[in-house]
């Protein structure tokens, strides 16, 4: 899944949130990390939607 919406580490933290933008930062790490997600072109590209949805219930 290509999320085409320009935002943020601060507009995400604002959503979520979450106090900083660092920690954003972190997420952003751990899930590149994991291969969970990519990002290109400063857009983020879902590769495992399974996981992102069980934080969702």
């Amino acid at each position: 899944m290509f999320i085409d919406l320009q935002v943020t580490n601060e507009d995400i933290a604002n959503f979520c949130g979450i106090t900083t933008r660092n920690s954003v930062n972190r997420v952003i790490r751990g899930l590149k990390e994991k291969h969970i997600i990519q990002v290109k072109n400063n857009r983020i590209i879902v590769l495992d939607m399974d996981y992102l949805k069980q934080f969702t219930k």
